[in-house]
């Protein structure tokens, strides 16, 4: 069964010591801890790399994630995993 979440919110990050910025789109926090989500709406499948690029990104502030979805329009070129989770965007709208 999947936890109920707590708080939910973007995620903004600044790093002025490293030059580095930016924002998550959605974090939920629950008894587990933090779920990261990415939405994508670009014309190419979400490759591996992207995903991998993504994670890192979240890893580099120091957020403990234990699960990362990525909600995609063009759907994935790789594959789930029990951490990483994919979510077509047309599934949303069914």
């Amino acid at each position: 069964m999947i936890p109920v979440f707590e708080k939910i919110g973007k995620y903004y990050y600044d790093d002025p010591v490293n030059h580095t910025n930016g924002e998550f789109d959605i974090v939920t926090e629950d008894e587990n801890g933090y779920v990261f989500y990415e939405v994508k709406f670009r014309k190419n499948p979400l490759s591996e790399r992207m995903i991998r690029e993504e994670i890192n990104q979240v890893k580099a502030t120091g957020m403990n994630c234990y699960r990362y979805v990525f909600i995609s329009r063009a759907g994935f070129a790789g594959s789930e995993t029990e951490q990483i989770k994919h979510i077509d965007l047309a599934e949303l709208f069914q």
